[in-house]
């Protein structure tokens, strides 16, 4: 089969629709699609026995051991699975809000690629914003979240999702049937997950060289401290293309460490030293609430001079918490909403913490939009 084919959705194949012409799409999503395996168990040593811990996150797992740990979670544990990825909840989050926005990634030709298809449709998504790109002989990304007691386990493996092509995103948007760009004077945001970066280096420096340009603009999420720190000059590299940088307090704190900076603060005087476009850093302090350093004033202006602000915000799922991953999905939404509505920047904080504390409800394809904070 053709990577670069689009996939049928009317069987039991993952895949996306041709759609009828597309021209309001504000938002475009790079992540993860993964299956999400959820249990909370009773025994905890089911982790010791196959070499595993407890309090570990994001550790890279192959998947004959991802097969081992389900197999060994008892089925009155009440194993759980479910549609994962950060920037398909945003998306999720967007549309429920109002906000036109589609989902790029890629999965397998292959059982898990399946059950996410049925997934789908029990929730009744709309599935013509997805562009998924079917990977031969490589398995659908997967995740597996545990917890006993107050120990908590989240191992993933983005499997497929890792082979997302060059060719197959020009491919999507320029498909004939299902226009996606928009014009460079009509305002577009693309949206890169951070865990998104490894190994797809090529995808997003296409992406910055390609499309980014006039009020078309770059939007990052860190995602996670193993990512900044591992990834670090592709991530300065996107950085320095963005607008928007979204991120918890500890994931900036490794890219001060990683740049040389004692402060967010140095980082950002540093980083707009050498950037003549304005640049927005949103930092999620948890409890301390909401960190804005930014030289932006309104659309089109030139930057101006930095401020520092600090929202206070009610209190937030900590770093670690896997449900902290469904939180910062849907605030980076209800930002994103706001800011494409020239809402103030502050607006836009509140607004996001608004839908962060709400959360995304299944059916996101259904639903009609909420009413947005004023």
């Amino acid at each position: 089969m053709d990577i670069n084919t689009i996939m049928d959705l009317s069987c039991s194949r993952l895949s996306c629709v041709n759609t009828k012409q597309i021209s309001t799409i504000k938002v475009l999503a790079f992540g993860n699609l993964l299956l999400n395996y959820n249990a909370s168990i009773d025994d905890p040593n089911i982790l010791r026995r196959h070499r595993q811990s407890w309090n570990k996150f994001d550790a890279d797992v192959n998947f004959d051991k991802f097969s081992e740990i389900t197999s060994d979670i008892n089925i009155n544990e009440s194993l759980k699975v479910e549609l994962s990825g950060s920037a398909l909840r945003t998306v999720r989050a967007l549309r429920q809000l109002g906000t036109e926005a589609i989902f790029f990634s890629a999965c397998g030709d292959d059982q898990a690629s399946k059950i996410i298809s049925r997934l789908l449709k029990m929730e009744d998504m709309d599935r013509s914003f997805l562009r998924v790109q079917t990977v031969e002989n490589v398995p659908t990304g997967r995740r597996v979240s545990l917890s006993y007691n107050d120990s908590r386990a989240l191992y993933t493996n983005c499997g497929a999702s890792a082979q997302f092509s060059v060719n197959f995103l020009e491919f999507a948007i320029n498909d004939k049937n299902s226009s996606i760009l928009r014009p460079e004077n009509r305002v577009q945001i693309f949206y890169i997950e951070g865990c998104f970066i490894p190994k797809r280096e090529a995808v997003t420096t296409f992406i910055v060289r390609s499309y980014i340009q006039g009020r078309r603009y770059i939007a990052l999420n860190l995602s996670a401290e193993h990512i900044v720190r591992q990834n670090f000059n592709h991530l300065l590299y996107i950085v320095s293309n963005a607008l928007f940088v979204f991120g918890n307090s500890a994931e900036f704190h490794e890219f001060c460490e990683c740049w040389g900076a004692s402060s967010t603060r140095e980082l950002a005087e540093g980083i707009v030293k050498n950037k003549q476009a304005p640049i927005i850093f949103v930092i999620n302090k948890g409890d301390d609430g909401i960190d804005l350093i930014s030289n932006y004033f309104r659309e089109g202006c030139a930057p101006g001079p930095l401020t520092f602000q600090t929202f206070n915000v009610p209190p937030s799922a900590g770093e670690d918490d896997p449900s902290a991953e469904v939180s910062d999905a849907c605030f980076v939404a209800g930002f994103l909403h706001a800011w494409l509505q020239k809402k103030e920047l502050s607006q836009c904080v509140r607004v996001g913490c608004h839908y962060a504390a709400k959360g995304v409800q299944p059916g996101s394809g259904s639903e009609s939009k909420p009413t947005t904070p004023t």
